[in-house]
């Protein structure tokens, strides 16, 4: 069954989610929302809303997302384990295994976290911690605890892909015809530096499956409250769930403090282009922020000090990968490597290089060093 304009009233009269009685008075509509997925907002205006997701049944990768995805609701609504996580999602309805269907809130009166920090330029601390809590009510950081639960083989347990950047494979991108110009420069930097080569290498034996985590954690993944102001308390839900995995935790965590930091070097770049699109992004607000999410992050873990201390370093090592990511994603399709995908590159490599003085200076998290966050740019 494929759900059209046509049919999908009926479908959900079937489901029991909607009564003739609201289509009778008028009180049922339909938009298409559709992406990578065939999506349709129902009932925007009124409530319920419903949030209603297929994948067409010949499209085996994507029914494969949307299984995972329906997954991990299903989990913070019936297993105990991911109950804390039920708080920061929209509401789960169903999951129709055999059309390929979900079905979920359509939630109201919110904007992505992306489009809230640009439309109002600052950073509040509530957010951050919030973001902190979120995380960590679905993280685990004991090993050995994952592997007795049911939902252990739910899951595919593999790395993500630029874990798996060598310099076999980076050699054989850069000759791949395929590959466009902006993508071989980006490999050719990368494979030119022994130093990022060597520091890749040893991230790959560091990483550890301890944890249900996200796998696409991004500032437009993040749905807050459109009426938050300073001095409320923040509404956040996580969407977008299609690349969980089992993993480690802190590679999360890192996408957090990778958004941030971003923002702040696409701020930098905007402001030399005068571009009518940027919008100035202090580092002082974006360094509060870090560190007010890190600690918050540290304290729900329950760490020693020692503990902290190593796992914001391991942290600080997957925030550099998480920025070569970032620049393969900004080269897909360009012609020549841009000024913000080479600054992305160059932040990377000085954030493994400098570790301990860029957890102070870079993300603002106190230590005894001295470094100054500008080189990073340069």
């Amino acid at each position: 069954m494929l759900l059209s304009y046509e049919n999908i009233a009926h479908y959900l009269l079937e489901k029991g989610l909607i009564d003739l009685e609201s289509i009778v008075k008028g009180e049922f509509s339909v938009r298409d929302r559709s992406s990578r997925n065939t999506n349709f907002a129902v009932n925007r205006e009124y409530s319920p809303a419903f949030l209603v997701k297929q994948v067409r049944a010949h499209d085996q990768e994507k029914r494969e997302t949307l299984r995972i995805e329906a997954t991990c609701y299903w989990l913070a609504n019936n297993d105990d384990a991911y109950h804390s996580l039920r708080g920061f999602l929209p509401r789960y309805f169903e999951y129709d295994y055999l059309n390929h269907i979900l079905i979920l809130e359509l939630l109201p009166q919110v904007q992505n976290l992306h489009e809230s920090y640009r439309n109002s330029g600052f950073f509040p601390i509530p957010v951050a911690e919030k973001l902190a809590e979120l995380l960590s009510s679905y993280h685990t950081h004991q090993s050995g605890i994952l592997e007795n639960q049911k939902s252990f083989s739910l899951f595919k347990k593999r790395k993500p892909w630029v874990f798996s950047l060598s310099e076999n494979n980076l050699t054989d991108w850069l000759n791949n015809p395929a590959v466009g110009n902006a993508e071989k420069q980006s490999v050719k930097l990368i494979l030119g530096n022994r130093e990022f080569m060597e520091h890749l290498r040893q991230m790959g034996e560091e990483w550890e499956m301890k944890s249900l985590v996200h796998g696409d954690v991004k500032f437009p993944n993040f749905l807050i409250n459109s009426d938050f102001f300073p001095g409320s308390e923040p509404d956040i839900r996580l969407i977008d769930w299609e690349l969980a995995d089992i993993g480690d935790p802190l590679w999360d965590v890192a996408s957090v403090v990778q958004n941030y930091l971003t923002l702040w070097v696409a701020s930098e770049i905007g402001q030399d282009y005068r571009s009518e699109e940027a919008f100035i992004v202090n580092l002082a607000s974006v360094q509060a922020s870090i560190a007010a999410f890190w600690r918050r992050y540290a304290e729900l873990a329950n760490w020693d000090a020692a503990t902290t201390h190593r796992n914001l370093e391991k942290a600080v090592r997957y925030t550099a990968l998480k920025l070569v990511h970032t620049c393969f994603e900004s080269v897909q399709g360009v012609k020549d490597m841009s000024l913000y995908s080479a600054k992305i590159l160059q932040l990377s490599l000085n954030l493994l290089r400098h570790a301990d003085e860029a957890i102070s200076e870079v993300l603002g998290i106190q230590t005894h060093n001295s470094y100054h966050a500008t080189t990073v740019l340069s």
